[in-house]
């Protein structure tokens, strides 16, 4: 029997336009807007943004006065509200935020009723983040949607298996991976990217951000908003371009292999069942963490 949802990733403009930051800050708004719209009139069940997608410069800056955390009563959060009960939609929401006094970098989750119902605060942030004042999230939520369990990877998260992995022996029905990245290595990139789907066993949808024909290079943000498949293979990619992309998704049609057992079952089903987590203690150990973070600010 299938079990079908519509996810709608957007990959708005990595460079906002605009003569001066007001005008950037209401572009950016009203571009929020405008692909809400779309999302809604495309009978989206889930719409997923890029990461600060509340920033008008993504994260890009360097100057700390550009990020000032905004409150869930900001003008992107009512906003994101009021198109998610008028399309009865579920939203995905990255932005730089201070919630119940703790700044960070944070998904808010809107539901069809528009109303907020719950949040994930990034658990790796990097250290530029940190030194602005954001605070590394404690948990690895798995969130529920009337439609989907979800699970979120924000940016820098991906980096560590360990976090799609926790998501999936979670109940994850579906990874949400927004981020802002760049410059470092697109094979790099994409091949994290889908080995996290392999692992799983699920599907991976990610947000980033583009740019207009002809204003992309090598070194800039890399784009390839998209949904990666439970087997890894891509079913939609933007590129580098400004736009959405929509993906229905069967989520009662799962990747079927030999995986371990004799018999064909359930990728995500049998990689829970056979994993040896008493084995797996080094990667819980604070010890070995301490000890490299030492090594690091001794040779720095």
């Amino acid at each position: 029997m299938a079990r079908m949802i519509r996810v709608t990733t957007v990959q708005m403009a990595a460079e906002v336009p605009g003569a001066g930051v007001p005008a950037k800050k209401k572009n950016n708004l009203e571009a929020i807007q405008e692909r809400l719209e779309a999302a809604g009139t495309a009978s989206s069940d889930i719409v997923l943004f890029g990461e600060y997608a509340n920033l008008w410069h993504r994260g890009t800056s360097l100057r700390k006065r550009d990020y000032t955390p905004e409150t869930l009563d900001a003008p992107v959060v009512v906003i994101a509200s009021v198109y998610a009960k008028k399309y009865s939609m579920n939203v995905v929401l990255p932005m730089l935020a201070k919630i119940d006094g703790v700044t960070g970098n944070y998904c808010v989750l809107i539901d069809r009723k528009g109303k907020v119902i719950g949040w994930y605060r990034k658990s790796h942030p990097t250290i530029f983040e940190q030194k602005l004042g954001m605070k590394r999230g404690e948990s690895l939520p798995v969130f529920t949607f009337d439609c989907a369990r979800v699970g979120i990877m924000t940016c820098m998260d991906i980096e560590y298996p360990e976090v799609a992995q926790t998501l999936m022996v979670k109940g994850a029905e579906l990874l949400l991976f927004p981020h802002v990245q760049g410059g470092w290595g697109e094979i790099d990139w994409e091949i994290r990217y889908r080995a996290r789907a392999i692992d799983t066993g699920l599907c991976l949808a990610s947000a980033c951000y583009g740019f207009e024909e002809g204003e992309w290079a090598p070194g800039k943000m890399i784009g390839r908003s998209g949904v990666i498949g439970r087997d890894g293979t891509i079913e939609a990619d933007l590129g580098r371009r400004i736009g959405a992309a929509t993906v229905d998704i069967d989520l009662d049609k799962k990747r079927i292999t030999h995986f371990f057992f004799e018999k064909k079952y359930d990728r995500t089903l049998a990689v829970c069942a056979s994993r040896r987590p008493e084995l797996y203690q080094a990667l819980t150990s604070t010890e070995e963490r301490d000890e490299a973070l030492q090594k690091l600010v001794t040779h720095s």
